[in-house]
């Protein structure tokens, strides 16, 4: 596992309940571990939470276990639902443009304070993922497109340096959040690793803590080695909108219910040209922006997912 690319060790309690996008627990969050996309809910939790995914000099986490391809259907099963009825009542449309409010927040000395040209250059790279400037001809142009609403800032050194605390998130989110499931809060902060997400099913349940936060040092010109480029928050705006990781699954046929995506065994570390871990067609798609591979190697999104996260959007975020 890259050592980089990764949050605290942390210990959780576990509680899980089905929503969209993979096996979330109530509340929805879904961090960064080395096997998949894992919920966690964050009022269940004792201490910070658990990742194996960790910094030199870290011992590591917890393991988390992948959902079964038993209960990845049954989270299936119910947005094929979703969708057929909206598409049968005319009310299903394809791609959007999404405002985003941008959070950050800064510490003792003003520790995580980034420019409004830094903020615009995320920004940038999120809509050239999700347009797949990066790959032309390769990647998919999802259809949808964020555009900047605001940035606040924030000056309180426990949301900066404890987020990942379930009490300081819950706090911190409750004051500060903004607008409903179709807007994208983002928020910045020393999370110790790189972020976290919630699932687009989460927001009827608990719509104070939908969105991303990512680490302060992830964004273009930071300081996270190999995760710099600003390119974690492609990956967790995935999240956001409803895709799994590439290798949840395995290697199986289903692995992230995604056609196009080829299975494979587990996350990828760094950027290994023509890395195949499973007996499957495809080698594994390390270019792609739901695996753990270093933001240099990060470069689209598939139609496949683009149609997934089109469905989720119409699903639980349109018009909400």
């Amino acid at each position: 596992m890259t050592q980089d690319r990764s949050m605290r060790a942390r210990t959780v309690m576990l509680a899980a309940t089905l929503a969209l996008g993979g096996l979330t627990l109530a509340g929805g969050a879904v961090a960064e571990t080395g096997g998949s996309a894992v919920a966690l809910r964050p009022e269940l939790c004792a201490g910070p939470l658990s990742s194996d995914r960790v910094k030199p000099g870290t011992a590591p986490g917890v393991e988390r276990n992948e959902i079964t391809q038993e209960e990845a259907e049954r989270v299936n099963r119910r947005l094929r639902f979703q969708v057929a009825s909206m598409k049968a009542n005319g009310a299903y449309s394809a791609g959007a443009t999404i405002p985003v409010v941008f959070h950050i927040i800064t510490g003792n000395g003003g520790v995580g304070s980034m420019s409004d040209a830094t903020v615009a250059q995320q920004i940038k790279v999120l809509n050239d993922g999700f347009a797949g400037a990066e790959a032309p001809g390769v990647a998919a142009n999802t259809g949808f497109t964020f555009t900047l609403q605001e940035t606040k800032r924030w000056s309180n050194n426990t949301w900066f340096t404890r987020l990942d605390r379930s009490r300081v998130e819950k706090e911190m989110k409750a004051a500060t959040r903004v607008g409903g499931a179709s807007t994208l809060n983002v928020w910045s902060a020393d999370i110790g690793g790189l972020g976290w997400a919630y699932f687009p099913s989460s927001y009827s349940s608990n719509p104070t803590l939908d969105g991303v936060v990512i680490d302060y040092t992830s964004v273009p010109g930071g300081s996270a080695t190999n995760f710099n480029l600003g390119k974690t928050l492609t990956h967790e705006a995935g999240h956001w909108m409803g895709l799994w990781h590439t290798f949840q699954g395995g290697c199986t046929t289903t692995n992230d219910s995604v056609a196009d995506t080829p299975a494979q065994s587990s996350s990828t570390s760094g950027c290994p040209e023509g890395r195949d871990s499973c007996s499957l067609p495809g080698l594994d798609p390390i270019h792609n922006y739901m695996d753990y591979s270093y933001d240099d190697c990060y470069n689209q999104f598939t139609p496949g997912q683009s149609t997934r996260m089109s469905d989720a959007w119409a699903a639980y975020r349109a018009g909400k």
